[in-house]
């Protein structure tokens, strides 16, 4: 059991990036806080609440990330993905060519 757990976590830390991970531990800590807080409710409602609207504030983070990084992905990673890159030869420095966006003509 310890090693298909060590191992799963193995794969899963080598095969996911560093957003993604962060997402995933946004969603853990609002699906823990989530259920603990339908616990403690059931014994202290006002701090069942409390851990509710801090639970609530989690998922809301994740949700605004997720469409932060959407937005970054879509409008600049995938500009920056099709352009050439040419190495420089005297620095040896590898530099990106950006493209101008095209406007629209009067």
């Amino acid at each position: 059991m310890y090693e298909s757990l060590k191992s799963s976590l193995t794969t899963w830390n080598d095969t996911t990036s560093d957003r993604t991970k962060l997402q995933h531990f946004y969603i853990a800590i609002a699906t823990t806080l989530l259920i603990i807080a339908g616990v403690i409710g059931l014994l202290n409602q006002s701090l069942g609440q409390q851990l509710l609207a801090v639970a609530i504030a989690a998922a809301g983070i994740f949700i605004v990330n997720a469409v932060a990084w959407a937005l970054l992905q879509s409008f600049v990673l995938f500009c920056l993905r099709d352009t050439p890159v040419a190495l420089d030869t005297s620095s040896q420095k590898a530099t990106v060519a950006i493209r101008k966006p095209a406007t629209r003509k009067k």
